[in-house]
């Protein structure tokens, strides 16, 4: 069976079958499809960490209708809710729908009398989406993040939930200037299980697409506290074509 010849060959052929397998193993896979998993498979929330400097302590969260939780199932199932619950701090909301950058300015007194130690600010989607100059918005948010910024304070920036590279360059460079952490939500919009399910229900009343359900919640809560060390960071992608989603960029942005 020819078998005088196999000792010197037999080398070079495993190491051919080897390369040609690895190469399969890496062209071959198909693309995944965005995460889908459970909120808690997201966040990691059985994860062990130590935050003892910040637990026990006021959390608050200054935003828009995200903040404010639309459009997660319960109360709980939100970014801030699951923030808060994962550090053990106390939540303080100071959120609304349909808000811009300029609405959060007169609500400074209230994050002051809060006395927080953490103060995660999410703001921008709606000045991308109703077209707010970036110079106005740039010194209303310089204004906000100035006024919250302090040696007491851990002030976390989150990027704007509709993509704007414009927008998430000033909340960056305003954020890092001011010793706080931007939070970078690139490439969340474009994942259609981030989204809740357009007429479907939540705590909040009827979902719409535009928002994001308890998975998009649960990994902006991810993005947080993985900056904080409290946890990893979400998978994000492969992204799907934006063409495949509808077109609701300016018909629901609150």
């Amino acid at each position: 069976m020819g078998s005088t010849a196999m000792p010197l060959r037999a080398p070079r052929v495993v190491t051919y079958l080897i390369w040609i397998l690895l190469v399969v193993l890496a062209v071959g896979q198909p693309a995944a499809k965005g995460p889908a998993m459970a909120p808690s498979e997201v966040l990691g929330v059985h994860a062990n960490a130590d935050h003892a400097g910040l637990q026990g302590k006021v959390y608050v969260a200054l935003g828009d209708s995200i903040s404010a939780g639309r459009y997660a199932t319960a109360p709980d199932d939100t970014f801030p809710g699951l923030v808060a619950e994962k550090l053990g701090m106390n939540l303080n909301l100071v959120a609304r729908s349909g808000a811009k950058a300029g609405w959060g300015i007169p609500q400074l007194s209230a994050v002051h009398a809060a006395q927080p130690a953490l103060v995660t600010i999410e703001l921008g989607t709606n000045d991308v989406g109703f077209y707010t100059p970036t110079a106005t918005f740039g010194a209303q948010y310089e204004t906000i993040v100035n006024a919250v910024s302090g040696p007491h304070t851990r002030v976390l920036c989150i990027g704007s939930w509709l993509p704007s590279s414009a927008i998430d360059a000033i909340i960056a460079d305003t954020c890092q200037r001011h010793g706080g952490t931007f939070v970078s939500l690139n490439g969340f919009y474009q994942v259609n299980d981030f989204h809740a399910q357009d007429g479907g229900s939540s705590y909040l009343g009827r979902s719409d697409w535009f928002h994001p359900g308890d998975q998009g919640h649960a990994a902006i809560a991810a993005a947080v506290l993985s900056v904080l060390g409290a946890g990893p960071a979400p998978v994000v992608g492969p992204l799907p074509s934006p063409s495949r989603f509808p077109d609701v960029i300016r018909t629901h942005p609150q």
